[in-house]
């Protein structure tokens, strides 16, 4: 069974996107055939596809939402001010020789 590459988070946000007004389209669909005059032989059928179609769309949307969760946040990342602390503390330090010669 081959495996698929994870979405990147783009991917994955348009996912969760499609997923949700996915369902909110087929909850309208559904409650307009309940509330209109439709047809009774048209009613099951709409409520297997409004029901079908949004639990097919989110059959991605686990992995969706994990590519989304682990996506590198820009406060994760240093700024210029700790990288420029960073480097200064470590010019600071003393030079020392290998311990085997390298």
């Amino acid at each position: 069974m081959p495996v698929r590459p994870l979405p990147n988070p783009r991917q994955a946000f348009l996912t969760c996107a499609v997923t949700g007004l996915a369902a909110v389209a087929c909850a309208g669909l559904l409650a307009a055939a309940a509330l209109a005059p439709a047809p009774p032989a048209a009613i099951p059928v709409l409520a297997l596809v409004c029901i079908g179609f949004p639990v097919l769309a989110a059959w991605e949307l686990p992995i969706a939402l994990a590519v989304l969760r682990l996506r590198p946040r820009p406060s994760d990342a240093l700024d210029r001010r700790s990288l420029s602390e960073l480097r200064r503390r470590l010019e600071d330090l003393p030079e020392v020789e290998h311990p085997l010669g390298y």
